[in-house]
């Protein structure tokens, strides 16, 4: 048995096993597009990846978003100090800020369009005019100004002539139907002039910046930082689920890999397991070169 024979098992049985690993790391993405012979489809085409692409972006989904991202998950980042002292920082800043750019009409705006926002001023007008009308109505003013007419002329008159004229059933005669009338005016004519300057209010407020609206509050920067955290810490308890179930953090990641071309995940692949993908080939090629070996002794 000379050189050539002995090496010739082990040197075959390391290039089959090289090549049968190397074909079978291949053919997790290769080919991309499946092979026809008339219209028979060889198989083995396309690829394990892109063949099975859709149930792995949904086995995918449903990993992310109901093992590896749930909202007990969430809540607990959220809840970290690091992450929380940090979002009220950002919201106190926002709040002390005295940047013209900052301001309550600046804030809303980005976070409802335009015509969402105007609607949303005209209800909180409507809101507080019907408010004020709704006190007025509750002042009784017709009998306020009654009782104050009737005061300031007994007043006046005391100790005059007119003293001996002006008895109450006079003076009721003279007050009372004015304080009707009058009341009666300002029920009529009152609502458009209020809305008037509410709405001047209003602008006013909401071109002001944030910053001059709190300071106008007087309430210590302690107080706030400790309100915010307390929302904070509510919302994020009791919201955060619902929030996160209104994501679909499945449905998103489901999407998002069908939309990624295999190329794509080729590469990610590759870039992530590349060592032990050559491994896996290697180790065919030592597999073959043991067993061409061991078949030399048996």
């Amino acid at each position: 048995m000379n050189i050539l024979t002995i090496a010739a098992g082990p040197v075959i049985g390391s290039i089959i096993g090289y090549l049968t690993n190397y074909l079978a790391v291949k053919m997790l993405f290769r080919p991309l597009h499946p092979r026809k012979i008339g219209k028979w489809t060889l198989p083995f085409t396309p690829g394990i990846v892109p063949k099975r692409k859709e149930q792995l972006a949904k086995a995918l989904g449903n990993a992310v978003g109901n093992n590896l991202l749930t909202s007990e998950d969430v809540e607990s980042m959220f809840l970290t100090e690091n992450i929380k002292k940090k979002i009220v920082k950002e919201i106190c800043n926002l709040l002390y800020t005295r940047d013209d750019n900052h301001t309550i009409k600046n804030l809303l705006s980005g976070f409802f369009q335009q015509d969402n926002y105007q609607c949303m001023k005209e209800q909180l007008e409507k809101m507080i005019c019907e408010k004020i009308m709704l006190g007025f109505s509750k002042l009784d003013m017709g009998t306020i100004i009654a009782k104050e007419s009737s005061r300031v002329i007994r007043e006046k008159t005391q100790g005059t002539l007119l003293a001996m004229v002006a008895n109450d059933k006079l003076i009721a005669a003279l007050v009372v139907p004015i304080g009707e009338k009058v009341e009666a005016y300002v029920n009529k004519n009152s609502t458009d002039t209020i809305r008037s300057i509410v709405k001047e209010e209003i602008v006013t407020l909401e071109n002001q910046p944030i910053g001059n609206l709190v300071s106008k509050i007087s309430i210590e920067e302690e107080y706030i930082i400790g309100l915010i955290e307390k929302i904070y810490t509510e919302i994020i308890q009791k919201k955060i689920g619902g929030i996160i179930k209104q994501f679909d953090i499945a449905g998103v990641v489901e999407q998002k890999v069908n939309d990624m071309n295999v190329l794509e995940m080729e590469k990610l692949v590759l870039s992530v397991m590349k060592k032990e993908l050559n491994a896996i080939v290697n180790l065919g090629a030592l597999i073959g070169f043991i067993i061409g070996l061991l078949n030399i002794f048996v």
